[in-house]
């Protein structure tokens, strides 16, 4: 098995990263980030009998792009991807 080496990062180049962009400071802080689909017409009646393996019905064709919000903020678009067990989402576009 290989092992990755990984350069210390100087000082002097962090803080000019960091003055360059700011929010790099912060990039170990958590955010909440959600894809929004839209199901019509549907209701607390159906939230309640939902169950495992049931299929909802959206008005969301495949081809569209979903906002991405973080922490409620539209951060972009994107489309729903199968990466090999998992569903993802592709960033196509940024807010």
């Amino acid at each position: 098995m290989a092992t990755a080496q990984v350069a210390p990062v100087r000082p002097e180049a962090q803080a000019k990263k960091v003055a360059e962009r700011p929010i790099e400071a912060y990039h170990w802080l958590r955010c909440k980030t959600t894809v929004e689909i839209a199901v019509p017409k549907f209701t607390v009646g159906d939230l309640l009998n939902l169950r495992k393996g049931a299929v909802v019905q959206t008005t969301t064709r495949v081809a569209n792009d979903v906002p991405i919000r973080i922490n409620q903020t539209l951060f972009g678009w994107g489309r729903f991807e199968v990466l090999d067990d998992r569903l993802a989402v592709r960033i196509t576009e940024l807010a």
